[in-house]
């Protein structure tokens, strides 16, 4: 699903049109272009509402944005890595997964004792 760029702020009550276009301009929010303007789906009113929370709930100044943003979209991105991995792990012979299993729990365990 699409909206303008007057639905989003209609969807997102705490957010000013002014507010919306200076995030698209400072590459915080990264809609879809059409001819029509910005264009934006599920994922960019997911982002918009996080902006909101940061700027709005949390007081967190516009020049922390560039350096906790990025490092937000690692930690989604790597979630997605490791929901596939599971994924992967969970379709191979039992005891492929079994070994997987102790695998990780032995690695995981060294790195606890090393930093615990």
């Amino acid at each position: 699903m699409s909206f303008d760029e007057e639905t989003v702020v209609a969807q997102v009550r705490r957010l000013s049109l002014r507010e919306l276009r200076v995030w698209v301009r400072e590459g915080w929010v990264r809609p879809a272009q059409s001819a029509r303007g910005p264009v934006f789906d599920n994922v960019d009113i997911a982002r918009i509402r996080l902006l909101c929370d940061l700027r709005k709930d949390m007081s967190l100044p516009a020049d922390a944005l560039p350096v906790i943003l990025p490092l937000l979209d690692r930690l989604h991105q790597t979630r997605r890595e490791l929901k596939s991995l599971s994924e992967a792990v969970e379709k191979q012979p039992e005891e492929v997964r079994q070994t997987v299993v102790a695998t990780f729990r032995n690695i995981h365990g060294d790195t606890q004792d090393r930093d615990g």
